[in-house]
């Protein structure tokens, strides 16, 4: 009797003040035993990928109208909102991370350039797919985020909850749900690990690979119950509050669009079941209209951001008149954004066999008895997965009492061997199709072997390896050598009038520091040699079968790249700054096989050298022990979000007492491509159309990004270049950079798609006035593929 009265009691309130106007809001209302005790709340927030960022516009709501539930239940995306929430962040502040968050990175199997160790930056990211050898077998990929930026961020937001193992504790007690891939059975999370209960609950099957607890393997909890209004009962709610963003029942086979969505339909027809039986028990049940929006869609966040606060404002007066009618008025102050450091114990590391773990610590450069901050186990972490060896690193805090933990490092590593290969075109220097071969301890323990081939006209080939030295393996001795062929067009006013063909390779071996993401030193020795041949001048005699210059030196070279991408970066800057002293130089002339003399045409007239003079002439060419420094300077200015400003410098100079005219180290410059290291683009001419020993080049870019992925970028350049004259000739201050000038300008427009970068420009200068295309597909082996 007394229940019956409750309840008419608590329908008369509340229809006093009016669920008219408000059909979503089923009424199956409960309330408990006595008139004078207040319904427990339960919100509940379905799965349902980007559209699950509308929760927080329900949440506004809520906060405005003074309900604060007294239970939380999320699942998949709802359980990433749901717990935050329930650890005290409140709307403003869920908006806000939502807002900080690089979706494009979080949905991808990359992470942000700028936190690739500096030794491997090179490689990362340039292939089409990546196959690990296994038992001598090639694997295929799973296709699956491994969710390495979503673990970061995870982990990032959820250390306020570090102390909390029992989720009763937290300041709204919150339940998550997860799929056990064994049973198939559903996975209350009620304690443990916050980041692993939230991180189990959203990996949606055909996206984001499985979880691995302690005994089992976890996915999306959307599998078997996308709204679980039925968990939050069991909590003890007694008024569910629910929030849909997912499909109500099973969508007509007439309207699934592609196998995916039949086999995701599939995955989750034990959800879309229960999900009708959930929505009965739904005391306020939402359903934002997102319109077009889907799970994947999270550049969209603004807008569907901003769907969800609409939802929040046609609920808001239901809210109040519930609120009035139960009397409530919770504040939502929030935790703020700012979080207090930890003691850490100990560190362990976990899952490692490959990589040892005093690498590992060396990369993650936290010490055991210190205190840290959140941002520093971040920047740690991104160190360690930097070393480019890993699918997922991330990591635990045991609890040890009085704000102390043991840190607990958890690495998947990649397969010691794997094949990599991409392809590419471009229309100076055709197609190429682009393999890779990367061992790791193939060559000594805590190594890296890199074997690297462009099967192209212009072949390419590279042998790098890399091995970590020291105890805190904070150096790596390297060696390499390089392999290059090419047809490179000689030009006369913009036009082409020789090709030739050159034939370089490059052997270094140096000392490396590996302690920093951005910069390294490199000290070392370097041995160059360059072979070419004229194929169209016919004032070359054809008894010439080339001529080579080469190079032994020693090099110290300062490089730094803070730039959060390599071929369409918006933030960062680039910084180089090298001198070689070459001390033992070589330049010859080779004859064919029999010939003693060499014949030239002066004018019609046939005029013969013997073999000597043409020794004489190499020696005459070689130059003494000469000192050669170059060095480059760029930065992004971020205007705005999609518009960057770029100023660039760049130059080199040669010192040297040679009088005559000598055979220098030379630099490349033009085109849109950097194919060595320190070749230097230039708007208004091809690909090595000048090269060099001095040179000053500044220049200004301007890039707008009108779409995702789209990038629009112009710029204007002058560079005055000379040939190397003796420091100790009094003109030579006057006259360096002064042979030549050139200004030119140009632009270009390029497509951040998944085969690589797709660019097509067009530049010219103010001397010539003549235009140059560029077009180009693909990655490729050169230092940058836009």
């Amino acid at each position: 009797m007394k229940t019956s009265l409750a309840r008419a009691l608590f329908l008369l309130i509340v229809f006093h003040f009016g669920f008219s106007g408000f059909p979503e809001a089923a009424s199956a209302i409960q309330t408990p035993g006595k008139p004078s005790e207040k319904p427990k709340i339960g919100l509940v927030l379905s799965g349902g990928g980007a559209k699950g960022m509308a929760h927080i516009g329900v949440l506004r709501a809520m906060e405005k109208a003074g309900i604060r539930p007294d239970y939380i239940v999320g699942t998949s995306m709802g359980s990433v909102v749901g717990g935050l929430y329930a650890m005290g962040y409140n709307a403003d502040e869920l908006e806000q991370i939502i807002r900080s968050i690089d979706w494009d990175l979080i949905i991808s199997n990359r992470v942000g350039f700028e936190t690739i160790a500096f030794e491997e930056k090179e490689y990362y990211n340039r292939y089409l797919i990546e196959l690990p050898l296994v038992n001598g077998k090639v694997s295929l990929p799973s296709g699956l985020i491994e969710g390495q930026m979503l673990s970061e961020v995870l982990h990032y937001f959820t250390w306020p909850a570090n102390q909390f193992s029992d989720f009763d504790d937290l300041p709204i007690p919150f339940r998550c749900i997860a799929t056990d891939v064994s049973t198939g059975e559903p996975v209350v999370f009620s304690k443990g690990y916050l980041h692993d209960a939230l991180r189990s609950s959203i990996a949606i099957p055909t996206a984001f690979t499985a979880f691995q607890l302690d005994s089992t393997i976890v996915v999306d909890g959307g599998v078997v119950n996308n709204f679980p209004v039925d968990v939050a009962k069991e909590m003890g709610a007694e008024f569910i509050i629910g929030v849909n963003v997912s499909d109500e029942d099973f969508i007509d086979s007439k309207k699934l669009e592609g196998f995916g969505a039949i086999l995701m339909q599939l995955s989750m027809a034990k959800s879309l079941a229960k999900t009708r039986e959930n929505i009965e028990q739904t005391d306020i049940y939402i359903k934002p209209d997102l319109g077009p929006y889907s799970t994947g869609s999270f550049g969209s966040f603004d807008k569907i951001l901003r769907l969800g606060d609409e939802t929040g404002e046609k609920f808001l007066p239901l809210f109040q008149r519930l609120a009035d009618s139960l009397q409530l008025d919770s504040p939502s102050p929030g935790i703020g954004m700012e979080a207090m450091s930890s003691k850490i114990r100990r560190i362990e590391v976990q899952g490692n066999s490959i990589f040892p773990s005093s690498l590992i610590l060396s990369k993650l450069g936290i010490k055991s008895g210190e205190s840290v901050t959140r941002d520093m186990v971040e920047e740690g972490i991104q160190r360690v997965f930097g070393i480019n060896g890993f699918y997922k690193v991330d990591y635990s805090m045991r609890w040890l009492g009085e704000n102390t933990y043991d840190l607990i490092i958890r690495v998947k590593e990649k397969s010691s061997k794997l094949f990599s290969f991409a392809f590419h075109y471009d229309n100076q220097f055709s197609a190429g199709i682009l393999l890779n071969f990367t061992a790791r301890d193939f060559i000594g323990k805590s190594s890296r072997t890199v074997f690297v081939g462009d099967v192209s006209a212009n072949p390419k080939f590279r042998v790098d390896h890399y091995k970590y030295i020291g105890r805190e393996k904070k150096f790596a001795l390297n060696a390499r050598y390089n392999f290059l062929n090419q047809e490179l067009p000689e030009y006369e006013g913009g036009r082409e009038v020789n090709i030739n063909v050159e034939r370089n390779q490059r052997a270094e071996l140096q000392l490396i520091s590996t302690s920093s993401l951005k910069e390294a030193w490199y000290v070392g020795g370097v041995f160059e040699t360059s072979s070419s041949k004229v194929r169209l001048n016919p004032t070359v005699p054809e008894d010439i079968k080339n001529a080579f210059q080469s190079h032994l030196g020693f090099r110290v070279r300062y490089y730094r790249n803070s730039q959060n991408d390599r071929n369409f970066p918006t933030r960062g800057a680039e910084g180089l700054i090298e001198g070689t002293f070459n001390f033992k130089n070589w330049v010859g002339i080779n004859l064919r096989a029999g010939v003693d003399s060499v014949f030239f045409n002066f004018d019609g007239v046939q005029v013969g050298f013997p073999e000597s003079f043409v020794d004489l002439l190499a020696e005459s060419l070689t130059p003494d022990p000469y000192l050669s420094m170059y060095g480059r300077y760029s930065k992004l200015l971020p205007l705005s979000r999609r518009f960057q400003v770029q100023p660039i410098v760049a130059g080199s100079i040669t010192l040297s007492n040679n009088e005559g005219v000598k055979s220098f180290q030379e630099f490349y410059l033009g085109g849109y491509q950097n194919i060595r290291f320190n070749d230097t683009r230039f708007w208004g001419l091809n690909y090595a159309e000048v090269t060099t020993s001095n040179f000053l080049k500044l220049g200004l870019d301007v890039q707008f990004i009108p779409l995702n992925k789209i990038f629009v970028r112009a710029g204007i350049n002058s560079v005055g270049f000379s040939d190397a004259d003796p420091i100790s000739d009094g003109k030579w201050a006057d006259e360096i950079f002064q042979d030549e000038v050139y200004f030119g300008y140009g632009a270009d427009i390029s497509y951040q798609s998944i085969l690589g970068p797709i660019s097509f420009g067009i530049s010219s200068n103010t001397t010539d006035k003549r235009f140059r295309s560029y077009f180009s597909l693909g990655f490729s082996l050169n230092q940058t593929d836009r």
